[in-house]
Formats: structure tokens, C-alpha cells, sequence
């Protein structure tokens, strides 16, 4: 089973190509221009990511024109546009969870298994890290979208939810066919699994006294990488639970105020 659940981690990280990931297996050395454009793609990435939901957020720009009390839940639109609000928020919440079964794995994945140094680390933090704010951020601002145009046309609903969906998945929209096949070729190559030991890239050897957790034990996996796999398996089932719950309140939530 764990050599199982460890392919497909790894699978995850080679098929779901964000700027992160390319930024994090981006050659080193002098500064070029692949350096260039994956810093500048992620800041973009980021700044779509998270800063634009939390900025609708804190201006609470979308319902400042409505006159019902409370602003924030209305419970102004008609059947079907609530209908409608719900289904959309709904498809944002099958969404997130196919974000965190698939992106999210792979860049836990690169993080736990895959070392190549303190700084390309921090990279995969702030990318693992901005995918949560960027969640939360754009389920708010969604939320508060759909509440101020609710009496409005459906049209702008399903742009509106588009957008946000769109901020979810910026930071893959930025890779391009060849930096994508460039960055599944790397990711492939550096979690070989002759390179993982318990401290990311590395090696496995039979004889280490067990310390570095490199000795292979009787599921064909050494303690420490089996710890680590165990480790992601669970945390992954806590976080879908959390969403699955806090998406299907908040869906109805929408569809009640809207």
C-alpha cells in the first residue's frame, strides 16, 4: 500500500504543472531568463491569487449597494437564482477538492521528498501556503459577489464565478506546453526512487545504521519515507473533510442570502 500511495504522490507532482513547481526544479546557476520569467510568473500568480480575493473582501465593495439588511445575506433573489448560486458554488467547491488531491499533493510531495536546498523549499511553502489563502480568499469573495449582483443578470453570476475559479488556477494557467513538459521531465528524474530517502534527494542504503532512516524495511519502504507518506495520507483526508463540510455550509449559506 505504501509503495502505492508514494506512486501516486509522485504521479501528482509530475502531472500537475504550476509555476511553483517549475520555479522549484528550474536549473540553478547564473540568473537567466528562465529565472526571470518564473519570478516574475509567480509574483503575478500570487498577487491574483491572494491579493485580489482578500482586497473584494476587506472593501466589501460587491455589496455596498445593497439596501436590504444585512447587507451580507440579503435573501433577495428569486428560486432559480439561488438555483443557480448554488450549483456554481458548488462546482467552486468540487474544485477546491480536486486542487487539493492533486495540486497540493504534488507540491507536498516535492516538499517531503524532494531537496535541493533551503531556498527552493521556501518556494513550495509559499506556493502550498498561498493555495489555502487563495481558497479561502476567493470562496469569501465569491460569496460577496454573488450576494451584491444576486438580483442582478445570471450572466454576471457565471462570469463572476469564473473569475474566481480562474484564481484558483492562475498559478497553472502561467506555465506554457514546454516549460510544463520541462518541469514533468525534472520532477521525474529527481524523485526516482533510487533518490528518496528520509531527507528528500538522496540515496538508499541498505547497510546505513538507520538513523537516516535509509534502511528499506519489509514493505519495501524505509521507516522514514513510509512515516512521511502516512504523514501526507492523513493530513490530505483531514483537509477534504474540512472542505467537503465547510463547502457544503457555505453553499447552502449562499444559496439562503443571495
Amino acid at each position: 500500500r505504501l509503495l502505492s500511495d508514494l506512486s501516486s504522490l509522485r504521479t501528482s507532482s509530475i502531472d500537475t504543472k504550476s509555476i511553483f513547481g517549475f520555479c522549484f526544479v528550474c536549473p540553478s546557476g547564473k540568473t537567466s531568463w528562465a529565472h526571470i520569467y518564473g519570478f516574475t510568473m509567480m509574483i503575478i500568480a500570487l498577487f491574483i491569487q491572494t491579493v485580489i480575493p482578500i482586497a473584494i473582501i476587506v472593501t466589501r465593495q460587491p455589496i455596498l449597494d445593497v439596501e436590504e439588511t444585512p447587507q451580507a445575506c440579503p435573501n433577495r433573489g428569486s428560486v432559480f437564482t439561488k438555483v443557480i448560486g448554488f450549483v456554481l458554488s458548488l462546482y467552486f467547491v468540487t474544485l477546491v477538492i480536486s486542487l487539493c488531491t492533486n495540486k497540493l499533493r504534488g507540491l507536498g510531495f516535492l516538499l517531503q521528498f524532494v531537496y535541493l536546498g533551503k531556498k527552493r523549499a521556501i518556494l513550495l511553502m509559499i506556493g502550498i501556503v498561498s493555495q489555502f489563502v487563495g481558497m479561502g480568499a476567493a470562496g469569501g469573495a465569491q460569496f460577496l459577489l454573488f450576494i451584491g449582483n444576486g438580483g442582478k443578470s445570471y450572466v454576471i453570476l457565471v462570469l463572476q464565478s469564473l473569475a474566481m475559479n480562474f484564481c484558483l488556477t492562475v498559478d497553472q494557467q502561467l506555465i506554457g506546453h514546454q516549460i510544463a513538459k520541462y518541469t514533468s521531465h525534472r520532477i521525474a528524474k529527481l524523485s526516482e526512487d533510487s533518490l528518496i530517502c528520509d531527507v528528500g534527494v538522496g540515496s538508499l542504503d541498505d547497510n546505513d545504521d538507520g538513523e537516516g532512516g535509509g534502511k528499506v524495511g519489509s514493505t519495501g519502504v524505509p521507516p522514514a519515507v513510509a512515516s512521511k507518506i502516512n504523514l501526507m495520507i492523513q493530513s490530505e483526508k483531514m483537509v477534504l473533510l474540512v472542505v467537503m463540510t465547510t463547502g457544503i455550509a457555505w453553499c447552502a449559506t449562499l444559496a439562503y442570502c443571495i
